[in-house]
């Protein structure tokens, strides 16, 4: 790591310990991570955790390259066993999405327990680079109103690749992650900048083209053509990736749920092939399939796996919120 990349990996550690999560001296944080995990900014963290009188703990789980064998949004019952002895959870696993998507953190979060940081699947380039140089407070103040405009009763997607889609949101919460987590109950990624919601299971309908890069395989050789019907995937075409992706939806229990819509709110979000990068992106819009019960839906999964579409329309109730990379935030 050059002398730049290191002093820029301990300025993201600040940032993301006083300010994004505001850990407190009296406050214990438990930092997750697996034999992949780049660890530069693990003790980064901890670091500057330990520099304002926080106890940390450092985790490493073992890596899960495997799908269809090993789950990506469970922890390991040793670690699921502490969750509750500390305030704040990162999570920062290289290789899946745990702990992002685990059942027990979840709960947690969802009864106030905890606060959590997201840094999963991602590589030190997203960490200090692109998204992670935004000004976190005007991307936060963004997604909180794109969240007041985003819950609904009906929201459709179009893009010009061909995506068109539709599905009830009903009574479905939309989350706000966009860098800041500073109370129990509330969570945070880094780099970050999105508002998302699960779908009512069984609603979706209509044609997802994936045009932009996807969790695990990156940006696709051609697009990727996926038909929903009553929420679940029914047909797939494409490319190479397209057709790992159909193995994968017909041997994974429930990989075939739609899952998620989300859309980005961070202007510094580059266009990199990288998925937890583009994903945050000014008015781009992603898809998930899969385990749904972070964002308060119904369906667990061995895998929560998002897929990203370019220059989406998004329409709550008939009203436009996000149209040619820009949101609609008038009346919000």
């Amino acid at each position: 790591m050059t002398d730049l990349s290191a002093i820029q990996v301990t300025k993201s550690a600040n940032m993301i310990i006083t300010k994004l999560l505001k850990v407190r001296p009296d406050e214990r944080v438990l930092l997750v991570a697996d034999t992949r995990t780049e660890t530069r900014m693990v003790t980064a963290l901890a670091a500057e955790a330990s520099a304002i009188g926080a106890e940390y703990l450092i985790t490493v789980m073992p890596s899960r390259e495997k799908f269809g064998t090993e789950s990506h949004t469970a922890l390991p019952e040793s670690i699921r066993k502490i969750l509750e002895d500390f305030q704040i959870v990162i999570g920062l696993n290289a290789t899946s999405g745990a702990p992002s998507y685990d059942s027990k953190v979840a709960d947690l979060l969802h009864t106030k327990k905890i606060r959590y940081m997201s840094m999963v699947l991602r590589s030190i380039d997203n960490w200090i680079g692109g998204a992670a140089t935004a000004d976190y407070e005007e991307t936060y103040a963004t997604a909180v109103k794109l969240a007041k405009i985003f819950e609904g009763k009906d929201i459709k997607v179009t893009t010009p690749a061909g995506t068109n889609l539709t599905a009830r949101i009903d009574g479905r919460k939309a989350i706000v992650e966009a860098g800041i987590a500073t109370e129990a109950g509330q969570s945070a990624a880094f780099s970050d900048g999105e508002v998302s919601l699960s779908t009512v299971e069984g609603t979706a309908n209509g044609t997802v083209v994936v045009d932009g890069p996807i969790a695990y395989l990156g940006l696709p050789r051609e697009p990727i053509r996926v038909e929903v019907e009553n929420g679940r995937v029914v047909r797939v075409s494409g490319g190479r990736e397209a057709m790992i992706l159909k193995e994968w939806f017909s041997k994974i229990e429930n990989f075939d749920n739609f899952a998620e819509i989300g859309v980005g709110v961070n202007p510094e979000s580059r266009r990199n092939g990288d998925f937890q990068e583009e994903k945050k992106g000014l008015g781009t819009a992603h898809f998930a399939f899969g385990d749904s019960i972070y964002y308060y839906g119904k369906v667990h999964c061995p895998i929560h796996f998002d897929v990203v579409m370019y220059e989406p329309t998004v329409t709550v109730d008939g009203r436009v919120i996000a149209e040619k990379r820009k949101l609609n935030l008038a009346r919000a």
